[in-house]
């Protein structure tokens, strides 16, 4: 339950579900400067639950050492004011861009009570990416199906022609040939069927997602025993939702085999989930969403490739097909979801975000 403080009126279950439903963040401070409500936006813009907060001063939320512009507005008159483009720094030390502003509460403003919204700008870059990576997708499977689809009845022929020319051979050695005629066109067949991508209904079943990634984490450690360590920080807070499993599964290994070709030499790849109130993914907003991070420190990925990662052949690995993250991004869509990327030379991170209401 939210956090009020005594003197506050309080709202409504009507009013709390209308506070609730907005992408903005919202909290509530008392004199002290000490929160007294927050929204669900709020928790999530936070990381932290409404009883979390409560009490807490606001300052200890933001960053000491990166001072923002909000606690030197906070410290003047309370006025109602509006900043846009501010530079945020949370305590965890994530920086954001946020339109913000602050009203006083109630009838007298020297009770000191203060109401503050923010409106990380994060959002419309994020619409705009995912905007961005459908139109992608959607061009990107329309040239690939029709290109398969027509590589795939040559290949057949070839395949045809090789086995009857074996079949009519009498020299073994010339039969080896043909071997090697009918096992490429094979394995350009199964290169063929990974463009295409999976086209069989999703086969939708309750799952524990940390019990999906549990079993990836399991599967990649046992490939990198030594060279990489892997991490897990997992949110026990996150229900289970409903999914095709098997399609998962593929998704996250294609991801998290991704990240670990992304180290040279030892490194670390992070496992992480966290639940997400009110998100909004494309132009449907979701009560409740799950976000998966998973986390390499790598090379990170070059600028100019970043926007088109997600296209077919589309890779930065000398021995990469370029096709697990557009079949990884196509298995999200098809679940109602996005994946998200943020590199740097630091590493990178992709985060997959899926709602947790039945698709």
């Amino acid at each position: 339950m939210h956090a009020l403080a005594m003197n506050q009126a309080v709202p409504t279950d009507n009013g709390y579900r209308i506070l609730d439903a907005l992408n903005v963040a919202i909290l509530c401070l008392d004199r002290e400067q000490r929160v007294t409500y927050v929204n669900a936006s709020a928790e999530n813009l936070f990381d932290s639950s409404a009883g979390n907060l409560a009490g807490r001063k606001f300052s200890k939320l933001l960053s000491g050492v990166e001072p923002s512009s909000i606690l030197q507005r906070l410290a003047a008159a309370p006025q109602g004011l509006t900043e846009r483009r501010a530079v945020i720094t949370l305590a965890s030390g994530r920086t954001l861009f946020a339109d913000y502003s602050i009203f006083p509460l109630g009838d007298d403003p020297d009770e000191g009570e203060l109401l503050i919204e923010i409106r990380p700008l994060e959002r419309q870059v994020q619409f705009a990416q995912e905007d961005l990576q459908q139109l992608y997708q959607q061009a990107s499977q329309q040239l690939t199906r029709s290109l398969a689809h027509e590589i795939k009845n040559p290949l057949g022929g070839i395949r045809g022609a090789a086995q009857l020319l074996q079949r009519a051979l009498d020299n073994p050695e010339w039969s080896e040939f043909t071997e090697i005629i009918i096992s490429e066109v094979d394995r350009l067949q199964a290169l063929i069927n990974n463009m295409l991508g999976p086209e069989s209904r999703l086969q939708m079943a309750p799952l524990n997602i940390h019990e999906v990634l549990e079993h990836i984490r399991k599967i990649m450690v046992a490939a990198e025993p030594e060279r990489i360590r892997f991490h897990r920080d997992y949110d026990p807070s996150i229900p289970d939702m409903t999914a095709d499993r098997d399609l998962l599964i593929q998704a996250f290994l294609n991801i998290a085999r991704n990240a670990v070709q992304a180290i040279d030499g030892e490194g670390e790849v992070h496992f992480r989930t966290r639940i997400l109130r009110q998100c909004t993914i494309g132009k449907k907003n979701h009560p409740l969403a799950v976000q998966i991070d998973i986390v390499d420190s790598g090379r990170g990925i070059a600028e100019e490739l970043a926007e088109t990662i997600f296209l077919p052949m589309i890779t930065d690995k000398p021995d990469g097909s370029g096709l697990g993250l557009p079949i990884a991004q196509d298995i999200v869509s098809r679940h109602g979801g996005t994946i998200l990327l943020q590199s740097s030379s630091a590493g990178t991170t992709f985060s997959t975000i899926l709602p947790l209401e039945s698709t």
